[in-house]
C-alpha cells in the first residue's frame, strides 16, 4: 500500500511542482530538492497516520457511547482533545459529533436539538437528505407538544413520512378543537366541532390522505397494518364523522392490494369490514393469497372502478404464471374479460402486449399468425424487435417488420446494421459506411462487413490544473483517505457528489486524476456521470494490467479479452456483489471459484478472497481459459457462457443448427443481458487493443466468423 502511496503523492506534488520548475537546476540542487521533499513527504505521512489513529480512537469512542444510548459530556470533551481539525474525513467527524451529541444532555436544553440539527443540514445538506435529518424535528416538536411551531415548520419543510404527516395533522386537530372546546377529547366535541369549517376543511384534507396513504409511503405497509398512532385522535373523530363509507374502505383496500400489503389490508378487512363487504373482501384475500384465483375472481366481481382497478393490477402477473407453451394459447377468453370489465383501447393493448410477451414462442401455428396480425396494429417497438430476431433465426425476410419500427428504434445502430442488410449492394454500402464511422459493436461490424479496418475516434480531454487542484485538494484528499481505511462505498458516495457539483471538462479531468491514483472504479463512475461516452481512454483504464498479464501466461486468452470481461462484468470495481452473489472484479460465484481452483491447482479459502483484486483475477482467468478448452479461440460462445452458463450456450448452438452466420447467432441470443454482454465484451476488447494492445489489432477472428 505505501509504494500506491508513494507514487499518488508523487503524481499529485507534480502538479504544483510544474509550475515552479522555470530554470536548470544542477544535479546537485535537483537531488537536495528530492531530498528535501521526501523528507516534507515523511513528515506528512507521519502526521496523517498519526490522525487517522486518533480518528479510530475517537470513532470507536463515541460509536460506543451512542450505542449505550447515553453520551455524556466527558466523552464528548476527551473526544474532541484527539480531533485535527486538519484531518482529510472532517465531514465524518462531525457527522460522529453530532449524532454523539444528540444523545447527550445539552441536547434537550432549549432549542438546541433543533438548532444543531438544522445547523448541521446546512453544512451538509447531502448526509441531512440521505438521513432525513430535517424530519426529525417533527418528532421533537410533537414530544413537545409545541403544536404550532410544528406546523409552521411543516410549511417549509413537507412531511415525507406517514409518521410525520400524522403528527402534522395531529396538531392541527388539537390546536382546531382547542378552539372550540377546552378539552377536545371530550364527548361534545363531536357535534361542536361538526360546525366549524376550519375542522371540516381539515377532515376533508385526512381523508383524502387515508385513501392515498398506501401509496405515500410504500414500504411502510411491509411492516405495518394500519396507520401510525398519532393519527389516532383525528381518525377516530373522522370516523365519528361518517367519513368511513364504504366506499373509502374499498378504496384503501386496492392501494393496500396493489403495494402488496398484506398486513394493512388483513388489518383493514378484520376491523371495517361491514357484512356487505366481507363477501367482496373474501375475494380479494384470496386472490392477495393465489394470483391463480383470479378467473373465479373475475367470475364472481362486477364492474367498478375497484374491482377493474385489482383485476388491471394483477392481470400481467396472472399472465406470468402461465407456461410459455400453454395448452390454450387462445386470448379469446381474456378479451371477455376485457369487455366486462370495459377497458379501455390503451389499456386492451397493454393485456394483449402482456399475453403475447409470455407466449412469443409457442409452437401453436393458429397461435402464431394470430401474434403476426397482432405485431402489425399494436406496433410495440419490444415485440417488433423479438419478430425481428425470430426472422433472423429462421433467415426469414426481415424489411415487413422493421417497418413496424417508431423512428427512435429505427435509428438504433443494430436496426440500422439490419436494415443496411437488407439494401442492394450500393445503397448497402453506403449506409454501412456511414455506420462504420460510429462507436459501438455494430460500427465495428459495419466495418467488418466492409472488409475494413475500424478506427477509433479518441477525442482529447483537459487535465487538472494547479488552480483546479488546489480548488478539489480538500474532498481529493478525503476519497483518498476513505479508500485508505477500505470504506470504499463512502469514498464512492464522496466522489459522486464532487463529480455532481464540477463542469463537464472538470468531470474529464478529475476522472484522468482517478485513474493516475489507480481509482479504475471511481474513474469508470466519472465518466458515466460525466455521460463521457465516446471517451474510451477514460471510460476503459489500463486496470491491473500486470496482474492480467502474469496470469494469463502460457494461457490462450487474450489479455485484452480477459480485461474487456472484467471491465464488463464490475466496471473496475473490485468490491462488487450482485444479487446472485458473484463477486469481485470478474464477477465470480463462489460455488465456481472453488471448482475452477480444483481443477486448476489453484488456493482458495473461501468467498472474501474474491473480493482481492489479484486472486479474483487469477480465478477469473482460470475459469475463461476452462471456457475456452470448450469453444477452442471463440470469444462469443466463451463470453455467452461466462455470462449465462454452457448448457445455455449448447441450446442455442442447437436451435442455431448450423445455419447461421456470426452476426445472426449474435443478434438472436435471446437473453438480453447475455446479448448486450457480448456485445459490450467484443467492443470492449477491441478498444483495449487500440488503446493498449502491442500487436496487430483483430475485430473477429476466423473461428469467430465460422457458421453456427
Amino acid at each position: 500500500m505505501w509504494q500506491k502511496t508513494f507514487l499518488a503523492l508523487w503524481l499529485t506534488s507534480a502538479v504544483t511542482m510544474a509550475a515552479n520548475v522555470n530554470q536548470v537546476s544542477s544535479p546537485e540542487k535537483i537531488a537536495q530538492d528530492k531530498q528535501q521533499w521526501l523528507a516534507e513527504q515523511q513528515t506528512q505521512q507521519k502526521q496523517l497516520r498519526k490522525q487517522r489513529e486518533n480518528f479510530l480512537i475517537v470513532e470507536s469512542l463515541l460509536q460506543a457511547a451512542i450505542k449505550q444510548g447515553k453520551v455524556s459530556a466527558q466523552t464528548l470533551a476527551l473526544a474532541e482533545k484527539l480531533v485535527d481539525k486538519n484531518y482529510p474525513l472532517q465531514e465524518e467527524i462531525d457527522w460522529l459529533f453530532f449524532k454523539a451529541k444528540m444523545l447527550s444532555d445539552e441536547a434537550n436544553e432549549g432549542q438546541n436539538r433543533i438548532d444543531w440539527t438544522i445547523q448541521f443540514s446546512q453544512k451538509y445538506p447531502e448526509i441531512a437528505k440521505r438521513n432525513q435529518l430535517l424530519q426529525n424535528i417533527f418528532e421533537h416538536y410533537y414530544q413537545q407538544q409545541k403544536f404550532a411551531e410544528l406546523i409552521a415548520y411543516a410549511e417549509h419543510n413537507p412531511a415525507q413520512t406517514l409518521q410525520n404527516h400524522c403528527r402534522v395533522f395531529s396538531a392541527q386537530y388539537q390546536l382546531l378543537a382547542e378552539k372550540i372546546v377546552p378539552n377536545p377529547e371530550a364527548e361534545q366535541t363531536t357535534k361542536s366541532n361538526s360546525n366549524s369549517p376550519e375542522l371540516a376543511q381539515l377532515l376533508q384534507k385526512f381523508d383524502e390522505f387515508g385513501v392515498n396513504s398506501p401509496e405515500m409511503e410504500p414500504n411502510y405497509w411491509k411492516n405495518n397494518d394500519k396507520l401510525p398512532s398519532e393519527c389516532n385522535g383525528i381518525a377516530s373523530f373522522w370516523r365519528d364523522q361518517g367519513f368511513l363509507t364504504d366506499e373509502k374502505i374499498k378504496s384503501q383496500a386496492v392501494g393496500l392490494f396493489k403495494q402488496n400489503a398484506k398486513k394493512g389490508l388483513a388489518y383493514l378487512s378484520l376491523n371495517y369490514s361491514k357484512q356487505e363487504l366481507s363477501g367482496w373482501f373474501n375475494d380479494v384475500k384470496n386472490l392477495f393469497d393465489n394470483i391463480s384465483y383470479l378467473p373465479i375472481f373475475i367470475q364472481n366481481q362486477p364492474l367498478d372502478h375497484w374491482n377493474k382497478a385489482i383485476v388491471l393490477d394483477h392481470f400481467p402477473k396472472f399472465i406470468r404464471t402461465l407456461s410459455e407453451q400453454h395448452e390454450q394459447p387462445s386470448f379469446e377468453m381474456y378479451q371477455k374479460w376485457a369487455e366486462k370489465y370495459q377497458l379501455t383501447i390503451d389499456e386492451l393493448k397493454e393485456w394483449k402486449v402482456s399475453f403475447i410477451s409470455r407466449l412469443f414462442d409457442h409452437n401453436d401455428p393458429i397461435f402464431q399468425l394470430w401474434r403476426d396480425e397482432q405485431l402489425q396494429e399494436l406496433k410495440v417497438d419490444s415485440l417488433t424487435e423479438r419478430r425481428l430476431r425470430l426472422a433472423i433465426l429462421q433467415k426469414a425476410e426481415l424489411k415487413p417488420w422493421l417497418s413496424l419500427l417508431s423512428d427512435d428504434a429505427k435509428n438504433k445502430q443494430e436496426w440500422r446494421y439490419w436494415q443496411a442488410k437488407t439494401e442492394p449492394t450500393q445503397e448497402q454500402k453506403r449506409l454501412l459506411e456511414k455506420l462504420a464511422q460510429e462507436r459501438g459493436f455494430y460500427p465495428m461490424l459495419a466495418a467488418n462487413q466492409l472488409n475494413q479496418p475500424y478506427e477509433l475516434t479518441l477525442p482529447t480531454h483537459p487535465s487538472l490544473t494547479e488552480t483546479q487542484y488546489a480548488t478539489f485538494k480538500a474532498p481529493l484528499e478525503r476519497i483518498a483517505e476513505l479508500r485508505e481505511l477500505e470504506r470504499f462505498g463512502s469514498a464512492k458516495l464522496a466522489w459522486v457528489e464532487l463529480q455532481k457539483a464540477v463542469s463537464f471538462d472538470e468531470k474529464l479531468a478529475l476522472t484522468q486524476y482517478a485513474t493516475q491514483q489507480e481509482w479504475f472504479d471511481l474513474a469508470v463512475e466519472g465518466t458515466i456521470q460525466a455521460k463521457a461516452w465516446d471517451y474510451i481512454n477514460l471510460r476503459l483504464p489500463n486496470a491491473y494490467a500486470d496482474w492480467f498479464e502474469i496470469n494469463l501466461a502460457n494461457k490462450k486468452i487474450p489479455q485484452s479479452f480477459a480485461m474487456a470481461i472484467s471491465r464488463q462484468e464490475s466496471a473496475w470495481n473490485f468490491q462488487a456483489r450482485s444479487h446472485a452473489n458473484a463477486m469481485g472484479l470478474m464477477q465470480l460465484l463462489p460455488a465456481t471459484a472453488k471448482a475452477t481452483a480444483n481443477n486448476a491447482n489453484l488456493p482458495y479459502g473461501n468467498e472474501r478472497e474474491l473480493l482481492e483484486p489479484f486472486q479474483n483475477i487469477m480465478l477469473g482467468t482460470a475459469h475463461l481459459a476452462e471456457l475456452n478448452e470448450k469453444y477452442p479461440n471463440n470469444r462469443i460462445l466463451i463470453a455467452a457462457a461466462y455470462n449465462a452458463g454452457v448448457s445455455r450456450v449448447e441450446r442455442w448452438l442447437q436451435r442455431a443448427d448450423g445455419k447461421l452466420a456470426m452476426d445472426e447467432f449474435i443478434a438472436t441470443i435471446p437473453f438480453l443481458e447475455t446479448r448486450g454482454y457480448v456485445q459490450n465484451v467484443l467492443a470492449y476488447d477491441f478498444y483495449y487493443q487500440t488503446l493498449y494492445g502491442k500487436g496487430e489489432k483483430k475485430m473477429f477472428n476466423q473461428e469467430e466468423q465460422r457458421i453456427y
